[in-house]
């Protein structure tokens, strides 16, 4: 929860600063484990009228904290009744405890790890992102706060759906930090204030240009005819209505290449030496032309209604956790993904699971001007064309697939003012429509979204050893009539090819680990998949029910269980997820706190060490209460059909 109590409050700072703490203290609380529920009537401070409080205690500091509890929730995300308090751990009773507020808090907790833990870790930085992010935050919350309808309403645009993520990961120290974006240019910039603009263009000899696409053998993407890159670009203009013909006669039918850039990084590339060197010797800037494009929820991929494609551009921008460059491999990758969709493995999964898909990356391109002084293979032009699946064909169209489709974090975002989230509002309609429960209506909604995106999901890395980085921002869910409908992962750069499937992969599409870059071993892709699938993704959504009050965490985890358990029919030997998942009381678990403690770029480096992990509570098992293992398998096989199958509504 994003507020101190159940009072709207549309003052944009203390909304800001409330939010930064809950998430902040989250991550501390869920990441280390070092605190312990209790009784108000046990704690020294004031309770704000809560029966319990969390009492975290900071040893090295000889201080404690205190924050009462208003939800309590089994997933870990915690809404807490402002403000907390902190204390001194004296004899003295006089001893006063004085009011917690965020910039405190992340002082007090960045020391402790400082002192307890690893003195490497760089508190400064940290601390810096967070006064950016709560920052960001209010100037969000400002902008957006009379939003109502757009943020959390029972229909929106697929546009309105990206650009409403106010408070962003609700388990991330700093959600909202970015470095590099100046405030003034947070209108134009920024999804949240739904900035927009075209896109700046270079023009560049061909023989600068490296380009890939998999546009020739890709049946399921609108090229307009195009087989390669730089043809698509072209296509793209030419059907752009915002395009003057001049431009179109002069630069599109030429044998010139167009490289679309978002123009924050087309200004910042024009301040490098490397790149100004190369202007007038077959580089030039040709400026902002065309269509309106809008950042979406990743800031970097950008988004206009009518496009053809996607432009998942470069930006040199520290947001949360990386630096937004796209690398070549993650371009290569790309591609080979398209590729390997075109083949039977694509067929058999579009088959089985016609409500999910996976949206691809099937062309890139760059300005290729060798190796750098830095060792690094890209110039920043890097930028990959990703298919547009959610066209906009305006009110006078039959079908409209940007309508009531958006990422899954968007429907589960605290509201700026009082409980719930965009999910709460659907369940509370549908419940009132329906004339039953929200109870009722949380399970048969939760039961679906398993259904099109876990199951398709397990199928997909246990049985044909492809796995994917689905976690709240990459899946993107398409309702019809408030229920899930259909399930999109987007992501060139998530995918993983555990080691003892990987020749059956090689068979499919020879070559296509080396060019994709991610094969790892078995326990690697089981502990991704295990976090961004389910910690994150699944664990964010049942969270997202209990904070609104729709329905208990623990009967949305005994849904999950069974699911689990059904999709056992899909294991291999080589893999530890669901018997991890089924059977421990403890799992690792991207520490987003840590990870931010330690300025670890998530993009670079081996798979093994992008991320900082931490042992957290699995509420599937120490939460749920199972049925003995015929009775489950017996009930399993009663509620559910087929693999190809879903529940009906």
């Amino acid at each position: 929860m994003s507020q101190s109590d159940t009072t709207p409050t549309t003052n944009p700072t203390e909304v800001a600063e409330s939010a930064t703490l809950h998430s902040f203290l989250n991550c501390y609380l869920r990441e280390t484990g070092d605190y312990e529920v209790v009784d108000a009537e046990e704690v020294p401070v004031p309770t704000n009228g809560r029966e319990q409080v969390i009492r975290a205690p900071l040893p090295e500091q000889a201080t404690t904290l205190y924050v009462p509890l208003r939800y309590l929730s089994p997933t870990d995300r915690h809404l807490f009744d402002l403000p907390g308090y902190y204390r001194r751990d004296t004899e003295d009773t006089e001893d006063e405890a004085l009011e917690l507020d965020y910039v405190t808090l992340a002082s007090l907790v960045t020391k402790e790890l400082s002192i307890a833990r690893d003195e490497t870790g760089n508190r400064d930085e940290l601390l810096l992102r967070a006064l950016k992010s709560c920052k960001n935050v209010a100037r969000f919350v400002e902008a957006r706060q009379d939003d109502a309808d757009q943020l959390y309403g029972f229909d929106t645009t697929f546009r309105e759906a990206e650009q409403s993520l106010v408070f962003g990961h609700l388990l991330h120290p700093t959600p909202k930090s970015r470095q590099g974006i100046a405030p003034h240019e947070s209108p134009t910039y920024a999804p949240e204030l739904e900035g927009s603009f075209p896109l700046h263009y270079f023009r560049a000899d061909p023989e600068l240009v490296w380009q890939d696409s998999a546009l020739s053998a890709t049946a399921e993407v609108d090229t307009g005819g195009a087989e390669s890159a730089s043809e698509w670009v072209k296509a793209a203009l030419r059907e752009d209505p915002a395009v003057p013909d001049s431009f179109v006669e002069t630069h599109v039918e030429s044998d010139d290449v167009l490289i679309p850039l978002h123009p924050w990084q087309a200004d910042y590339l024009l301040e490098q030496d490397r790149v100004r060197e190369r202007l007038g010797e077959g580089l030039e800037s040709l400026g902002q032309v065309g269509r309106e494009f809008h950042p979406t929820s990743s800031v970097r991929t950008l988004y206009a209604p009518d496009a053809p494609f996607m432009v998942k551009a470069s930006l040199n921008v520290k947001i949360t956790n990386s630096e937004r460059t796209n690398k070549r491999p993650e371009l290569d990758r790309g591609v080979a993904i398209a590729q390997l969709l075109d083949t039977e493995l694509g067929d058999d999964l579009r088959e089985r699971f016609p409500s999910f898909d996976i949206v691809r990356d099937p062309a890139s391109l760059t300005l290729d001007v060798g190796e750098g002084a830095d060792g690094e293979s890209e110039s920043g032009f890097e930028v990959v064309l990703r298919e547009n699946v959610f066209r906009d064909g305006g009110e006078d169209a039959d079908e409209n697939d940007a309508r009531n489709a958006g990422p899954v974090v968007a429907l589960c975002q605290d509201r700026i003012a009082g409980d719930g989230s965009r999910l709460g509002e659907i369940v509370r309609t549908l419940a009132d429509r329906e004339g039953r429960s929200t109870e009722a209506v949380s399970r048969d909604w939760f039961r679906r979204y398993l259904e099109i995106s876990l199951r398709p999901i397990l199928w997909l890395y246990l049985e044909r050893g492809l796995g994917v980085e689905a976690h709240q921002q990459n899946g993107v869910l398409a309702l019809d009539e408030g229920y899930p409908d259909e399930f999109y992962y987007r992501d060139n750069q998530g995918y993983y090819f555990p080691e003892s499937k990987y020749d059956e992969l090689d068979d499919v599409l020879p070559g296509v680990g080396e060019r994709a870059d991610t094969i790892c071993p078995d326990e690697v892709a089981d502990e991704r998949i295990r976090y961004y699938v389910v910690l994150n993704n699944l664990f964010g959504v049942v969270n997202a029910f209990g904070s609104a009050g729709l329905a208990d965490e623990r009967d949305l985890l005994e849904l999950l269980r069974e699911e689990l358990e059904y999709c056992r029919r899909f294991d291999r030997d080589s893999s530890s997820l669901l018997d991890g998942l089924l059977e421990s009381e403890t799992l690792p678990c991207k520490a987003n706190l840590l990870t931010r403690f330690h300025d670890m770029d998530e993009l670079v480096g081996s798979l093994e060490n992008q991320s900082v992990y931490a042992d957290v509570d699995n509420p599937i098992v120490t939460a749920v209460e199972t049925a003995s293992g015929s009775e489950a398998d017996a009930a399993d096989e009663t509620a559910r059909g087929a693999d190809s199958e879903v529940t009906p509504r």
